[in-house]
C-alpha cells in the first residue's frame, strides 16, 4: 500500500505543480500589472537646447535614462538612417529617423513610402475618395511615378514599370496593397528635389514628448509632399517609496509625465501636491524649469481591472 501511496502522491505533484505554477504566475501577473497611476498631456518647453541638458544633469543625479524612439528601441521601429541632411542636422540633432514620406501628384492622388529600414520600403499608392476603389486609371502618369522612383531608388523606367498597380492589382479600399522595394533610398535626393519644387515649407517640431515632427512642402497652394521624422526621447525616472516618477523629453523639447505608484495599487491615490513637488524637484535637477510643472493637467487612472 505504501507503494501505491508514494506513486499516487507522485502523479499528483506531477499534475498539480505546473498547474500551481501557471496560476501563480498568472496571479502574480494580474497583481504586478494592476497599478493606478497618474498622466500629464504631453506639452513643449519651445526649445530642443534642454534636451542634452536634461540627459546630462540626469546622469549626474543619479536618475534611470531610457533612450526611446517614440516607445520603442531604435531597433525595434521602421525608419531609415538618412545621414547628414543640409538644413535638417541643425534642427533634428544627427541621430534622427525617416518614418516616410507623401509624394503628391494632386489634391486627390498620392504615393506614399514607408521606410522599414535602410535597404527595404513600403509603397502605396493612394487616393482620396473614400467611395470608390482606387482604379488603376486614377494613378498618376506613369511619367510623374518613374521619375520619383528614380530620384528616390536609383531606379530605370523598365524596373518601375514591375512595380506599378496593373488591371489584377488588389486594393484595399483607397490604396492600391503595398509593394516592398528592396533598394537603398535615397533620401538627401528626394528632399532636394522637394526643396527645389516648393515655394514654401513648414516645420511642425510642436513635439509632446514621443518626437514625432512633419516637413511639409508647398507649391503655391499645393502641397507636394510631407516627411514625418522621428527624433529620439529619453525616459528619466525617479523612485520614491513604491512610486515610479518619469520625466519623458524628446530632443524637440517635447515633454510628458507620469507618476506610476507600483505593483497591485489598483485604486490606489497620493495627494497632488506629493506629487507635483517630486516633478518639481526633478526638474530642478534636470535644468528644466520646475515652474513648467504648474501648467501640467494629470488624469488618472485607477489600474487595469
Amino acid at each position: 500500500m505504501n507503494k501505491y501511496f508514494k506513486i499516487l502522491l507522485i502523479l499528483l505533484l506531477v499534475v498539480l505543480v505546473p498547474i500551481t505554477v501557471l496560476y501563480g504566475s498568472f496571479m502574480f501577473m494580474l497583481i504586478y500589472y494592476d497599478q493606478a497611476y497618474y498622466y500629464s498631456e504631453g506639452t513643449n518647453l519651445g526649445s530642443p537646447e534642454y534636451y542634452d541638458k536634461a540627459v546630462y544633469n540626469a546622469g549626474e543625479a543619479g536618475y534611470k535614462t531610457e533612450i526611446y524612439y517614440v516607445n520603442a528601441k531604435e531597433k525595434e521601429i521602421p525608419g531609415l538612417r538618412p545621414g547628414t541632411i543640409e538644413g535638417l542636422d541643425p534642427r533634428l540633432g544627427s541621430d534622427y529617423l525617416v518614418n516616410s514620406l507623401d509624394i503628391y501628384y494632386s489634391d486627390s492622388s498620392w504615393i506614399s513610402i514607408s521606410f522599414l529600414d535602410d535597404q527595404e520600403s513600403s509603397v502605396s499608392f493612394y487616393s482620396d475618395d473614400s467611395l470608390a476603389k482606387y482604379r488603376p486609371d486614377e494613378l498618376p502618369e506613369r511619367e510623374w511615378i518613374v521619375q520619383i522612383f528614380k530620384i528616390i531608388f536609383g531606379m530605370s523606367g523598365e524596373e518601375v514599370e514591375a512595380y506599378l498597380p496593373a488591371e489584377d492589382w488588389e486594393v484595399n479600399d483607397v490604396f492600391f496593397d503595398q509593394v516592398i522595394v528592396t533598394e537603398t533610398p535615397d533620401f538627401a535626393a528626394i528632399h532636394k528635389y522637394l526643396v527645389k519644387e516648393a515655394t514654401d515649407s513648414t516645420f511642425d517640431a510642436q513635439t509632446s514628448g514621443e518626437g514625432w515632427c512633419t516637413e511639409t512642402f508647398y507649391n503655391e497652394s499645393q502641397k507636394i509632399g510631407s516627411i514625418y521624422y522621428i527624433v529620439p526621447n529619453v525616459e528619466i525616472s525617479h523612485r520614491e517609496g513604491w512610486s515610479v516618477y518619469t520625466v519623458k523629453i524628446d530632443r524637440l523639447g517635447g515633454l510628458y509625465l507620469k507618476v506610476s505608484l507600483g505593483p497591485g495599487s489598483s485604486g490606489k491615490t497620493i495627494p497632488e501636491d506629493e506629487y507635483r513637488a517630486v516633478f518639481k524637484r526633478m526638474f530642478t535637477d534636470l535644468g528644466l524649469p520646475p515652474e513648467k510643472v504648474d501648467e501640467f493637467e494629470f488624469r488618472y487612472s485607477g489600474g487595469n481591472w
